[in-house]
């Protein structure tokens, strides 16, 4: 048995026989995506394909019944040679490098905690990075455990966010040394940072491909080449304003969004946005 083999745990009183499928599937995806982050980078790739899909995959045994267990095989092998391939990348490095990433943000958190804010340098021609904070030992790490790191931060702030007393008490995955991942409802707190508003505000312009009307939130799309990187956003409509103009907004190509921006820091110091705060939108 190698560490490529990795038994798979959910614990809480209402995993049993039989089980929530929704909650349990959510939970696995975003496992799936934390182990994602490990082969996106360490291949140099952009994103996931479905061609890279052939050469990279998580199998998934039986799960066992009582807790939820399952064995997961990461496997990684070239079912089509003609591809660009990552040289010298193996299953093994892809779990390596997914709990190195996961320990990163652990140590990291703990100094915060601790009232030390760490600082990475830049990378040196190694590829080297070092963390460090006023009295305590520097973090020497290498860029690609960092990049994983952060990557990897959303994800595990949406799996910590299934863990609720009563329901589920913790999430592990370990390989056959016992060592990996395990997330409890510390770690919960850990991944759940505090978000700061920003005081000026922006215009954006971008798609409403989403609107509550009940929750006065929904989510817009944002073109390239503005004040925010270009990705999906959610955002709330502060209060007093009118939610028709949001639905009648989703009709129409593009809207300008006058918002504050609501930032966290990443556990790696990495500055994004969480959400916006939408002060009023023009078509």
């Amino acid at each position: 048995m190698d560490d490529k083999i990795v038994t798979f745990k959910i614990d809480g009183p209402v995993i049993k026989d039989p089980y929530p499928l929704h909650e349990v599937i959510a939970i696995l995806d975003d496992f799936h995506s934390i182990v994602d982050q490990s082969y996106i980078v360490l291949s140099g790739k952009a994103r996931l394909t479905r061609a890279e899909r052939l050469n990279y995959r998580i199998l998934a045994s039986q799960p066992i019944t009582g807790s939820y267990i399952q064995d997961l095989q990461i496997l990684y092998d070239i079912a089509q040679p003609l591809l660009p391939l990552a040289p010298q990348l193996t299953s093994s490095d892809i779990w390596k490098s997914t709990k190195a990433a996961f320990d990163f943000l652990k140590a990291v958190i703990s100094l915060r905690r601790n009232g030390k804010e760490p600082t990475p340098s830049a990378p040196n021609k190694e590829g080297i990075i070092v963390v460090s904070a006023t009295g305590s030992q520097p973090i020497t790490i290498n860029q690609n455990i960092f990049k994983i790191a952060d990557r990897s931060e959303d994800y595990y702030k949406r799996i910590t966010g299934h863990i609720e007393k009563g329901c589920i008490d913790q999430i592990s995955a370990t390989d056959y040394k016992k060592k990996g991942i395990s997330l409890t409802g510390e770690e919960k707190e850990l991944f759940n940072p505090e978000t700061k508003l920003e005081d000026n505000p922006i215009d954006i312009v971008g798609n409403i491909i989403d609107f509550n009307k009940e929750k006065f939130s929904g989510k817009i799309r944002v073109l390239e080449g503005q004040l925010v990187p270009a990705r999906d956003y959610t955002f709330d409509v502060i209060k007093g304003q009118d939610p028709i103009a949001y639905i009648l907004a989703m009709t129409k190509e593009f809207i300008s969004m006058r918002c504050l921006p609501e930032v966290a820091v990443h556990t790696t110091g990495a500055r994004v946005i969480a959400r916006l705060q939408s002060i009023s939108i023009k078509g």
